[in-house]
C-alpha cells in the first residue's frame, strides 16, 4: 500500500509537475485512504466501491466539507486511474462516487437603508412622485414583513375569494400564499402601513379608466379596486 502510493506520489511531482501545495493536499487524502484501508482492512488494490461509500460517507459524518471530500475523491480517483493503468487493479472504485452537494448560501440581503436609497434614486429619475410612494412601499413589504416577490404582488387590500393573499390594515397584519401553497400570516409594521397609506392615495392616479395603459388585460387585472401594490 505504501509503496503504490509513494510512486504514484513521485509520478505527480516529477511527470505530472504538481505544485506542492497540491501535492500535500493529495498526500493527505492518501492518508485517509491508508487509515481507512488499514483499519476495515482491505489492501489498497482489493478496495471496492461499496469501501469507498462507506469511507466517504464516514467523512461526511466528521464534519469535512463536501468540497474538501470531492478533492479528497479525486485524489483516490486519480490513484486508481493511474494503477488501472499499468493493469494493477481491474476496476476504478472511485468512478461514480461523488461528495455530497454542497449547500448553496442564502443570497446577502441588501441593507433597507440601501434598499430605499436604490427606490428614490429610480424615482427621482422617473420625476414622479407616485412611483416613488409605489416603490417605497414595495420595499417596506418587502423588507418589513419578509415577503418574497410573489408574495408581493399577489397582496390585495382586502380579502376575497380571487385573493391569493391581502393586507389587513386594522390589525396590521399580511395574509400571503407562499410556496407549496400555503398560506401564513406576517405582522405589518408601522412604517409599512404609512407607506402602503400613501401608495393607495396616489395609486388610481397611475393609469386611470379609458387612458392607454388601462387597456391591456393585465393593466384591468392589475387595476382592479381590491389591488394593494400592482400597477
Amino acid at each position: 500500500m505504501d509503496d503504490d502510493i509513494a510512486r504514484h506520489l513521485q509520478h505527480l511531482e516529477v511527470e505530472r509537475r504538481l505544485a506542492p501545495r497540491t501535492l500535500a493536499m493529495y498526500g493527505e487524502a492518501f492518508d485517509r485512504l491508508r487509515t481507512f484501508a488499514g483499519k476495515h482492512p482491505v489492501g489498497l488494490r482489493e478496495v471496492q466501491v461499496h469501501h469507498v461509500r462507506r469511507w466517504a460517507a464516514q467523512l461526511h459524518a466528521q464534519g469535512l466539507a463536501p468540497r474538501s471530500i470531492a478533492i479528497v475523491l479525486s485524489a483516490w480517483r486519480g490513484l486508481y486511474r493511474w494503477l488501472g493503468r499499468d493493469g494493477l487493479v481491474a476496476l476504478n472504485p472511485v468512478d461514480g462516487v461523488r461528495a455530497p452537494k454542497a449547500a448553496k448560501p442564502l443570497p446577502k440581503a441588501l441593507p433597507v437603508d440601501q434598499a430605499m436609497a436604490l427606490a428614490d434614486h429610480r424615482s427621482d429619475e422617473d420625476g414622479d412622485a407616485r412611483l416613488h410612494a409605489r416603490d417605497h412601499c414595495i420595499v417596506e413589504l418587502l423588507y418589513g414583513c419578509g415577503l418574497r416577490v410573489g408574495e408581493l404582488i399577489g397582496l390585495d387590500i382586502g380579502a376575497s375569494s380571487r385573493a391569493a393573499g391581502w393586507i389587513d390594515a386594522a390589525d396590521a397584519t399580511a395574509h400571503v400564499l407562499g410556496k407549496g401553497s400555503k398560506r401564513r400570516s406576517v405582522p405589518v409594521g408601522g412604517a409599512a402601513l404609512k407607506a402602503l397609506r400613501a401608495w393607495l392615495e396616489v395609486r388610481g392616479d397611475i393609469a386611470k379608466p379609458g387612458s392607454r395603459r388601462s387597456s391591456s388585460a393585465s393593466a384591468a387585472r392589475a387595476l382592479r379596486p381590491a389591488s394593494c401594490v400592482r400597477a
